[in-house]
């Protein structure tokens, strides 16, 4: 059952340290309750922008969400800047804030990102310049951190939690390689009814899923910027973490293809 609405803040995400249908920030929408790494001094400025985005229509009827969504994307997609996107990622943010009834896929097929059985993918109608994802996870399964390498992801929980997890490179990104880096987890967080994570291509670019021991439901709206690279998804695997304690979780990692 949808949880009551919990308060929401919106922080920015530099100050803030804590397939095949084309399946596959900046500023970061979250709630108070998340695992992050924020700073009381971040309220008076978080207050500002919230102002702004929170002034945008929002929708709970699907059909509402879309036409907000469509115009969206027509004012606003095709600035493919950093700024661009955190722009038009809010914007859509706040007109699926108030989301309560999404129409289920008409067929369920295995998400393909996983490591074991429990999550699935359907398709629901989308619009200008994206594709509405719906995504269900059962009780303790996972999706494993991938990047988002030519389109932006908005996430919105519509039932049960999941807790989802942001990671950027620490310096140049290569897709291609197959050599050790160092990432840092952008945002760690608590997404249920309402909430929203905001992927760009500049920020939080790669997200990866565990649901919780009730499992999770809710929609990526996913949209194209760039052409579709060749190579497959990248996915992260994780080493060591590094600097255990510091205010910025870093890890040791390196890109895998399933």
């Amino acid at each position: 059952m949808p949880s009551s609405k919990m308060t929401h803040t919106l922080v920015p995400l530099d100050r803030c340290r804590a397939s095949e249908q084309e399946v596959s920030p900046g500023l970061w929408l979250c709630r108070r309750s998340f695992i992050a790494y924020c700073g009381a001094a971040l309220a008076t400025e978080a207050m500002v922008h919230a102002s702004s985005v929170f002034a945008q229509d929002s929708a709970t009827d699907f059909d509402d969400f879309l036409a907000l969504a469509n115009e969206t994307a027509r004012n606003l997609l095709d600035d493919a800047t950093a700024e661009g996107q955190d722009r038009y990622l809010r914007t859509v943010s706040a007109h699926a804030s108030g989301l309560v009834d999404v129409p289920l896929p008409e067929t369920w097929r295995d998400s393909g990102q996983s490591d074991g059985p429990g999550t699935f993918i359907g398709v629901n109608p989308g619009g200008v310049g994206f594709v509405v994802l719906h995504w269900r996870m059962e009780p303790g399964s996972r999706i494993l951190p991938h990047a988002h390498t030519y389109g932006n992801v908005v996430t919105i929980g519509l039932e049960g939690a999941v807790r989802v997890r942001n990671y950027e490179v620490v310096g140049e990104r290569d897709y291609l390689s197959d050599r050790d880096m160092v990432v840092r987890r952008s945002v760690d967080q608590l997404l249920g009814p309402g909430d929203t994570n905001l992927v760009s291509l500049e920020r939080n670019y790669v997200h990866g899923f565990d649901a919780t021991a009730e499992g999770g439901r809710g929609l990526d709206i996913t949209s194209r910027l760039l052409p579709r690279p060749d190579h497959g998804v990248p996915y992260l695997e994780l080493g060591e973490e590094l600097d255990a304690g510091a205010s910025e979780q870093r890890y040791r990692a390196r890109w895998r293809r399933q």
